[in-house]
């Protein structure tokens, strides 16, 4: 528990010093968070354009999507808020060298990344997906009680769970390989599987999507706990979030043993 506060302690620290260049240079970090913006909507346009194009997304109305994809913006601003830096971290440091410093640290490697991947710049999905989740529930007249904050909390927390087991396989690779060329940007598009409905998925996948690579945690049990339609599979698909970072975090420190020197 000292050491988590500690790493806590840590993220926090790198929260400022981001904030102090960001707010250092305003142009650029407005015209940073209006491109962060135009690039997080992207998904969740086509989304809509798929939806009213077609017959839609089975379970599904067109205002209920509308609360979908301001959850998704919500959600994508939280996630590469704070972990946003992260993947060009890793590739930086053992490129050229410096991952070697991070092992002579009072903390953890792993702990060391994910607390430094704080990008002030990718705020810009966060802010207009609050407000389009607001002004779909005040619309919708939705119930929102203790209950569905918990569970909307809770998806969230595991969720960011989920997406640190895929930083920490993400980095695993990089100290493996060194240079990965575009890996990153195959993850991020193998990660989008978690951005439309599981009810469009065959019914394997969508069995995959919440147990094994439990991507449903990450839109679709916050969007069905805020239209109070949760089923028995919350819990489950919670648990595997948890199972997940945990076989991340081995094959991480398995792979930390055979890291050899890079840089140069």
């Amino acid at each position: 528990m000292l050491k988590l506060l500690k790493l806590i302690k840590l993220f926090l620290w790198n929260c400022k010093l981001d904030i102090a260049r960001s707010m250092e240079y305003r142009f650029d970090f407005i015209l940073g968070t209006v491109i962060g913006l135009a690039f997080s909507s992207s998904g969740p346009i086509l989304q809509y354009l798929i939806f009213t194009q077609t017959k839609g997304f089975p379970g599904w109305n067109l205002e209920q999507i509308i609360l979908f994809q301001g959850i998704l913006l919500f959600i994508s601003g939280v996630k590469t808020m704070i972990f946003g830096s992260n993947t060009y971290f890793i590739s930086d440091i053992v490129r050229q060298g410096d991952f070697d410093r991070l092992l002579l640290k009072p903390y953890s490697p792993m702990g060391i990344i994910l607390a430094s991947g704080f990008s002030l710049n990718n705020i810009g999905a966060l802010i207009p997906g609050a407000v389009i989740m607001v002004y779909s529930i005040i619309r919708m007249k939705l119930y929102i009680g203790f209950a569905q904050i918990s569970v909307f909390l809770l998806a969230v927390i595991f969720g960011l769970l989920l997406y640190m087991g895929f930083l920490a396989l993400y980095s695993s690779i990089v100290i493996i390989v060194v240079q990965i060329g575009r890996l990153d940007e195959l993850m991020y598009q193998f990660l989008r599987f978690g951005e439309y409905p599981v009810s469009i998925f065959s019914k394997t996948l969508k069995t995959a999507l919440i147990t094994f690579i439990p991507f449903a945690v990450w839109v679709n049990i916050p969007a069905n706990a805020l239209l109070n339609r949760l089923d028995y599979t919350v819990p489950v698909t919670f648990a595997f979030c948890v199972l997940f970072f945990y076989v991340s975090l081995r094959i991480w420190n398995q792979c930390l043993k055979k890291y050899t020197s890079a840089g140069g």
